[in-house]
């Protein structure tokens, strides 16, 4: 194949074709083209598309990816320039020349563009010659001028040697050998002339067939295992059943085959490497001879006028990437689907579907990094230029049932699930692939997504417009990025305030996909309504930037461009330290000891691409620098099965007990998986359930921005989504980081599932990357824990409040329980107050705790309904506590007319500018955070994620506290009815998880889960009628 380094004309190249297609009326404008109508986009058009995105519309479904959008332009992620992205249609590839392939030139290039902001402008017309000329063809009048420059100068040698042939071949004295041997060689000398000017003149020409590469895809087709398109339809798979109509329960694609017919490639041109980087051009890059600063380079070097030698510029060997552009074609790849269709997940009947890729059409862009070292080969990053065209015939199984062939539903169904599964790929979006990893049998990530962090503060906002007709608004904050657009951070809700001071702190991951696609900061300020949609109060972009302080003024839209209001803010951007090689450990150091000479029990060595990547596997996190990324990556579990629970029936002399045999891949009792992944006690992510598998495939996780690695615990939960049943715990995997990083910051192997009713080992990869960011020793706490109050509670008043306190009501708050101090507990002194609770110590539980305070509400307030709920206030935030220490505080007791107001807001001198208090006393006691989940937090888990990641921790340390408990109270002496109730109870409770007692029988099991249904339900009424939407405390992310 012709050199890789031969580029096509570009925008930057002189000698450029005109492009026809930028005056195609019927395209988009080209980005940054003048237009009359330059901003075409209105503002009303601006704030819907931000609302779809904020919240997408009611009924959207991850099918709706596959709908054909029209021309448009995008950031392509392989060239870095602006492209056009066309859907493809079959009516562009449907032509004779592809069912009847020719031996033909393409066209005229003149007639058709080459500039790879266009899509191929005639896919049909092709044959087995590239349609796109590989390398890219020169301007016809060029070629026909060179070519007669090169036959004019084999005439001239012609005539030369003629003239020496006639002096030098028959003169005087020459005999017959002579004269032959002379005329042979002037002979010789012409010949090669006029073969040399030919050859010249058809290199120009040259054009290349792809045949052989059609031709060794075929040979190698067959030969491919099934297994390597998991990944694929296992995409495909979860596409189809986030979109599935209400009387289907669940999908699954039981069996794929590829067929025998390849992946056929109908054209293919070269691309212009324009990568963006500030340095560009260098030597080592695609291109440098059509660069106009590579040429001046190269020219220095050739007169010897560069001063550095490494600067100098071989053109002819310069090459890093092949970038190329394909069409491509599938046939007779087929798929075996069983829907299963149910009502109220009361039954499910499998109804198997045989399904046939009749045809596929796409346009792909691929770059090939290509280095040194074998393989010579290391990233592929592919992009899609539109959203594929897919036709498949389905038929059933069974001849019970009607050929639903005819019924378009089912049909299309599968082709618009195979079409949204490959529009996560279109541009500016990608996917990229590790192939040196990949041919080595590793295809495991050795780093972090996550190229940093931005550490964003918010202070408070000032003056902001009033939404509501009290002349209030409800605000909070959302972080997003702004062309992505999905929130990524929230800050609390402060009702009836213009001048919120929030004083949260997020941590937000900056990823290359943000870099590449020029992302800026988005920060939307909004107002909460209960019974609908909520008003924008303004918004700020900007791009990430250094740790500064910022003072912004807030945009909007429509006719209302420049809002009422600023932000004030700060923002952050740390990256990803270096490994402390100080750390560095021996090979093997997972391996015992006792078994490091067994030559099968050394760990093998894994592929990394860059000298750092091989240093995370031997180098431990430094222990000075707790903040960083973590990256939990759930591959596969490996024979995942049910325990047997029932007894065995009839004669049971001589019989196995619970014996079990290997798990298979067909059955009756298949379990029906998902994961959930718990960082410190706080749900985090959540994978989609695969349908009847004892090998689930599951190649999702998750990063995270870890406070302090050194305590963080991580939980991966394995449950079996069952019909008319709670979904069971399979099993556990705890992993503590301290412990897991002992010995290297990236960690795959196998973990066995513990804790739950099933069995199985779940392969997964754990990454930590270290990032330096200064916080203080208050942030680096967990989310969740339990506010206890060791000791008494005192009031005093300041010189200025000389009336004092003499109530004796007290009642302590958190934002989901309270607790009063009775008024015998009280004791007024001289305006001094202090209380004394008749318990051990005051327990409350804390969620979000970065967001929330501490409340301590005294006085009895108004009467009913009037007045305020007390008559003084005093409160703490969290986030200036630190986690697992008695803490003395020392807080202002405050007097205003809004204490409402005032709790939700953080107390500082901002506050006192904007809202009007007057510090009348000092409130002092002792209080301790006990981080993570306790007993005490069941009652409050109120959502399912909450249940499932209060059962995780039930599992795995609840029952062994209630263990430790239970042990001390029978040391005590004589049990109690009540001591001996909660022992019984903790009993019955640990055989009901395990599906023990009574819990066996699945009528049992089944009305247990018809109450919660109904309870559930109920109360999404009342939430309704209400106006209440009740939200998750910290939404999970998932793959749905």
């Amino acid at each position: 194949m012709s050199s890789p380094d031969r580029l096509i004309p570009t925008e930057d190249n002189p000698t450029t074709l005109p492009n026809a297609m930028d005056n195609d009326k019927s395209l988009p404008a080209t980005p940054g083209a003048s237009s009359p109508t330059k901003n075409n986009k209105s503002a009303a058009d601006e704030k819907k598309e931000l609302m779809e995105r904020m919240q997408p519309p009611k009924g959207s479904r991850p099918l709706d990816a596959a709908q054909q959008k029209g021309d448009r332009w995008a950031k392509d992620p392989v060239t870095g320039q602006d492209v056009l992205i066309r859907d493809a249609k079959f009516k562009d590839f449907q032509t004779e020349a592809t069912d009847n392939p020719a031996l033909r030139p393409p066209p005229d290039p003149s007639k058709h563009t080459q500039d790879a902001k266009y899509p191929a402008p005639t896919p049909g017309q092709v044959g087995n010659i590239c349609l796109q000329q590989f390398p890219p063809p020169v301007d016809p009048i060029d070629i026909s001028t060179a070519k007669s420059i090169l036959r004019t100068g084999a005439v001239i040698v012609s005539a030369l040697c003629f003239f020496i042939w006639v002096f030098a071949a028959n003169g005087h004295h020459v005999s017959w050998f002579q004269w032959f041997f002379r005329t042979s060689l002037i002979g010789s000398v012409v010949g090669v002339a006029w073969v040399a000017a030919e050859n010249a003149g058809r290199k120009v020409e040259k054009r290349e067939s792809v045949e052989w590469l059609n031709s060794l895809l075929k040979l190698v087709w067959g030969l491919i295992n099934p297994d390597m398109f998991v990944p694929i339809v296992d995409m495909v798979e979860d596409v189809l059943q986030a979109s599935l109509p209400g009387f289907v329960d669940a999908v699954r694609i039981a069996d794929v085959g590829q067929g025998t017919n390849p992946v056929r490639i109908i054209s293919m041109r070269a691309l212009p490497d324009k990568p963006g980087h500030p340095d560009y051009p260098r030597e080592e890059w695609v291109g440098l001879d059509k660069d106009p600063e590579s040429k001046k380079q190269a020219q220095e070097a050739e007169k010897g006028d560069s001063d550095d030698p490494a600067k100098e510029v071989d053109t002819d060997q310069t090459g890093d990437y092949w970038d190329s552009r394909k069409k491509l074609r599938f046939h007779n790849i087929h798929l075996m689907l069983e829907f299963f269709v149910g009502a109220w997940d009361w039954f499910r009947l499998p109804i198997p579907i045989y399904a046939i890729v009749e045809g596929f059409v796409a346009t792909v862009r691929m770059r090939v990094q290509f280095v040194q070292n074998p393989p010579f080969v290391r990233n592929l990053t592919v992009t899609l230029m539109g959203i594929p065209e897919v036709a498949v015939s389905v038929e059933p199984f069974t001849k019970k049932l009607p050929n639903v062939l005819d019924l378009p539903m089912i049909q299309k169904f599968v082709e618009m699930g195979v079409a949204a599964a490959c529009a996560q790929f279109v541009a500016p979006k990608s996917l990229t692939i590790n192939l040196a990893q990949m041919l080595a049998g590793d295809g495991i990530a050795k780093d972090t997504k996550a190229l940093g962090v931005l550490v964003i503060t918010v202070h408070h906002a000032q003056d902001l417009s009033a939404q509501d007709r009290n002349g209030k608004s409800d605000p909070y904050m959302v972080l997003a990025y702004a062309k992505f657009g999905k929130p990524l951070y929230s800050t609390r809700i402060i009702t009836g305030d213009l001048n919120p001071v929030w004083e949260e702190t997020a941590f937000l991951l900056v990823t290359d996909d943000e870099v590449k696609g020029q992302e800026d900061l988005s920060a939307m300020l909004w107002d909460s309504d209960k019974r609908s949609a909520d008003d924008l109060v303004g918004r700020v972009n900007i791009p990430p930037n250094q740790m500064i302080s910022r003072v912004d003024k807030l945009k909007g839209f429509e006719e209302a461009n420049d809002m009422s209001g600023t932000l004030h803010w700060d923002i952050g951007y740390f990256t990803k330290a270096p490994l402390n090689q100080a750390l560095k450990k021996e090979p093997n150091v997972n391996v015992p000891a006792e078994i490091k000479g067994n030559k099968q029990a050394q760990e093998q060595p894994s592929i990394a691409d860059t000298q750092a990547e091989a240093d995370a596997l031997r180098t431990p996190p430094d222990p000075t620098i707790p903040t960083g990324i973590l990256s939990v990556m759930i591959h596969q579990i490996n024979n995942l099965e049910r325990q047997d629970i029932k007894g065995t029936t009839g004669t049971r002399e001589g019989q196995t007990g619970q014996d079990t045999s290997e798990p298979a891949e067909e059955g009756e009792h298949l379990p029906n998986s998902y994961c959930e992944i718990i960082l410190n006690d706080d749900m985090i992510y959540k994978t989609r359930v695969k349908q009847y598998s004892s090998m689930p495939y599951f190649e999702a996780g998750t990063e995270r921005f870890v406070r302090d690695w050194r305590e963080a615990i991580v939980r991966i939960q394995v449950r079996d989504a069952r019909v008319r049943e709670k979904d069971p715990v399979l099993g556990i995997v705890t992993v503590k980081l301290s412990e897991l990083f002992q010995n290297s910051s990236e960690v795959t192997r196998l973990f066995s599932l513990q804790e739950g009713v099933g069995y199985g080992r779940a392969n997964i990869s754990f990454m930590f990357r270290q990032v330096k960011v200064p916080l203080l020793p208050t942030l680096f706490g967990w989310e969740t824990g339990t506010l206890e109050i060791p000791g008494g509670i005192r009031v005093e008043p300041t010189p200025g409040f000389s009336e004092g306190f003499d109530t004796k009501k007290l009642e302590i708050c958190t934002t989901d329980d309270s607790y009063k101090v009775p008024s015998s507990a009280a004791q007024v002194e001289n305006g001094l107050v202090s209380w004394d609770p008749p318990v051990e110590k005051v327990r409350l539980p804390v969620y979000n705790r970065y967001s929330s305070a501490v409340v301590f509400e005294i006085g009895s307030g108004g009467i009913g309904p009037i007045g305020q709920d007390c008559d003084f206030l005093a409160v703490c935030w969290f986030k200036d506590i630190p986690d697992d220490q008695e803490t003395s505080i020392r807080i202002p007791v405050l007097k205003g007319k809004n204490l409402k107001q005032l709790r939700q807001n953080y107390i500082n001198d901002q506050t006192a500018k904007t809202h009007q208090y007057e510090v009348v006393g000092w409130l002092t006691c002792t209080i301790v955070l006990d981080s993570g989940l306790d007993p005490d937090h069941e009652e409050y888990q109120t959502t399912q994620d909450e249940k499932h990641r209060y059962e995780a921790y039930d599992r795995v340390e609840g029952q062994a506290q209630i263990a430790e408990r239970t042990q001390k109270l029978k040391q005590n002496g004589e049990l109690s009815r009540k001591d001996k109730k909660e022992i019984d109870d903790e009993k019955q409770h640990q055989l009901q998880m395990r599906h023990r007692g009574v819990m066996q029988y699945q009528a049992v099991r089944t009305s247990k889960w018809s109450k919660e249904g109904i309870k559930r339900r109920a109360e999404a009424i009342k939430d309704k009628i209400t106006g209440n939407n009740s939200k998750d405390r910290n939404p999970v992310d998932s793959e749905a």
